[in-house]
C-alpha cells in the first residue's frame, strides 16, 4: 500500500527526507531558541563562579580557614572528582529526563551550594565551604553536557556550532566573573577576619537570590525542545529509536578519531583548568599582594577566550574546516603559552594582562570547537553522551594536571611548572595531526539537501 505525504507549508521551507523515508518533514526555527539558550547560559556561568570562588583568593582562604594551598585547591578539584564518579550515571539519567530536567536539576544544586554559603562566614567553617562546592560539582555535572544538546534540539544546521559556542560561552564567562567576584566583594586583609565574614555572608545572600530567581525562571519557561524539529538531522533523531546507553557508550570508544578527541580536548581544556586554579599561585610569585590584579587577570584570560570562541563557532559554521580549526588553535596556544611564561619574568604587570589575553583567546576558545569536532565525526550517536564524555575527560585530565602543577610549583618553582603546561600543550598539537575529516553529521546534511532539489 502506498502511502500518501503532504508538505505543510510553514514560515521556513518544508523539506522532505532522503527517498527512504516515507514521511514529509516539516522544520521550523523557533525565535524562542533565543531565550532558551540565554537563560541555560545564564546559569551556567551562576554555576561557573562557584568552580574559582575560593581558589581566585586561596591565600586570603587558606588564611581565613587556617587550612593549606592544596585544602583550598579541592574546592576546585571537587568539581573533577565528582564529575569522574557521577558521569556514566547521571548522563544516562540526561537522556532519560531530557533537556529541561536536566537543565532544572543543575539550577536546584546550584541554588542549594550557594544557599550553604551563608554557613561557610566563619573561620572554623571550611567544612561547609567543601559541602558548598560538592553542590556547586553536582550543578556542573548536569550542566557541561548540555550546549550541543540544546544547540542540535533548538538550532537549524547551519547556525549548530554558534549555539554551541554561546552555550559555552555562560560557562566560560561564569569561571571569568569567579576570578574577580570574591576579590571584589571580600578583603585581602587577612587580620581582619569580623569584616571578612560578613562580606563573605554578604557575598552568599546575594548569589542565593539570584540563583533562585533563575531556578524559578528555568522550572515555568524553560521548554524541553520545539514541537517542529530545526533541523533535518534533528528531525530524524525525532524519529529513530533510542539505543540502551551502554551500547551507546561502547561505539563511542570503537571510533578510533573519537578516543583521540577525547584525550586531546581533554588535556587541552585541562589545561585550562589548571591555569584557573593555580594562577593566583603561580602569579603571586612574582606579583605578591596583587590579589585584586590577578583575578582581573584571570578574568582577561577567559574573557578573551569568550570572543574566541564566538569567532570559531562563525568560522565553523561558515567553513566547516574543523580539523585545520584544531590544528591551528593547538599550535597557537602552545606558542602564546610560551610566551606567556617568558614575559612572567620581566616585572611589568601591564605585560602580563596582554600576554595572558593572547593565550586565553587561543586556549579558552577551543571549548565549543573540541566539541562540535565530536559531534561531527561521531554522528548520529548521542550529542549529550558525547559531550558527558568529552567533559569526563577534562575532568579526569583537569584533576591529573592541576595535581601535578601545583605538587611542581609548590616543590620545584614556576619554571619546571610551566614546562609541564608546555610539554601538554605539544602533545595535542601531535595528536591533532592524526584525527581524520570524516564530518558525518555535515555531509549527511548536505547529502540531504541535495537531494530534496533534485
Amino acid at each position: 500500500m502506498e502511502i500518501e505525504t503532504e508538505a505543510v507549508t510553514t514560515p521556513m521551507d518544508t523539506v522532505k527526507l532522503p527517498p527512504e523515508n516515507t514521511a514529509a518533514v516539516e522544520l521550523k526555527v523557533y525565535k524562542r531558541r533565543i531565550w532558551m539558550l540565554f537563560l541555560f547560559s545564564f546559569l551556567s556561568m551562576l554555576s561557573a563562579m562557584l568552580f574559582t570562588h575560593y581558589t581566585s583568593i586561596a591565600n586570603v582562604n587558606g588564611c581565613f580557614y587556617n587550612v593549606s594551598q592544596e585544602a583550598v585547591n579541592w574546592t576546585g578539584n571537587i568539581f573533577a572528582v565528582t564529575y569522574i564518579v557521577l558521569i556514566f550515571p547521571v548522563s544516562s539519567l540526561i537522556d532519560y529526563i531530557d533537556l529541561k530536567y536536566t537543565v532544572l536539576c543543575a539550577s536546584f544544586f546550584n541554588t542549594a551550594a550557594c544557599a550553604v554559603q551563608i554557613a561557610t562566614s566563619e573561620p572554623d567553617s571550611f567544612l561547609y565551604a567543601i559541602l558548598s562546592s560538592f553542590f556547586g560539582s553536582l550543578s556542573n555535572v548536569f550542566i557541561l553536557g548540555v550546549p550541543p544538546f540544546l544547540a542540535a534540539k533548538w538550532f537549524p544546521s547551519n547556525e549548530l556550532s554558534r549555539a554551541c559556542a554561546y552555550g559555552v560561552l555562560g560557562n566560560q564567562l561564569g569561571v571569568a566573573f569567579g576570578f574577580i567576584f570574591s576579590p571584589l566583594m571580600i578583603s585581602s586583609d587577612c587580620t581582619q577576619k569580623d569584616l571578612i565574614s560578613v562580606e563573605k555572608r554578604n557575598a552568599a545572600y546575594i548569589l542565593t537570590a539570584v540563583n533562585a530567581v533563575v531556578f524559578i525562571l528555568v522550572m515555568f519557561s524553560f521548554q524541553n525542545e520545539p514541537n517542529v524539529p530545526p533541523s533535518l538531522s534533528q528531525a530524524e533523531k525525532r524519529n529513530s529509536c533510542k539505543e540502551p546507553y551502554r551500547q551507546v557508550v561502547i561505539h563511542f570508544f570503537k571510533n578510533i578519531d573519537f578516543i583521540l578527541i577525547f584525550i586531546m580536548y581533554g588535556i587541552m581544556v585541562a589545561s585550562v583548568f589548571a591555569l584557573s586554579t593555580n594562577l593566583n599561585n603561580l602569579v603571586n610569585r612574582f606579583f605578591p599582594h596583587q590579589e585584586k590584579a590577578i583575578g582581573v587577570m584571570g578574568l582577561v584570560f577567559v574573557v578573551a577566550g569568550l570572543l574566541g570562541s564566538i569567532i570559531a563557532g562563525y568560522f565553523l559554521d561558515y567553513t566547516k574546516k574543523f580539523k585545520e580549526t584544531s590544528v591551528f588553535i593547538c599550535i597557537a596556544s602552545f606558542f602564546t603559552f610560551i610566551l606567556f611564561s617568558c614575559l612572567l619574568m620581566v616585572n611589568k604587570l601591564w605585560v602580563q594582562f596582554i600576554s595572558i589575553a593572547t593565550y586565553g583567546f587561543f586556549l579558552t576558545s577551543f571549548l565549543p570547537i573540541g566539541f562540535e569536532y565530536g559531534m561531527e565525526i561521531t554522528y548520529p550517536l548521542s550529542e549529550s553522551v558525547c559531550a558527558c564524555l568529552l567533559n569526563a575527560s577534562t575532568m579526569l585530565f583537569g584533576l591529573i594536571l592541576t595535581e601535578v602543577i601545583s605538587t611542581v610549583l609548590d616543590n620545584f618553582g614556576e619554571v619546571y611548572a610551566c614546562a609541564v603546561f608546555a610539554v601538554c600543550l605539544f602533545l595535542c598539537c601531535l595528536i591533532t595531526g592524526f584525527i581524520s575529516k570524516d564530518y558525518k553529521r555535515s555531509r549527511q546534511n548536505e547529502e540531504w539537501k541535495l537531494d530534496t532539489k533534485l
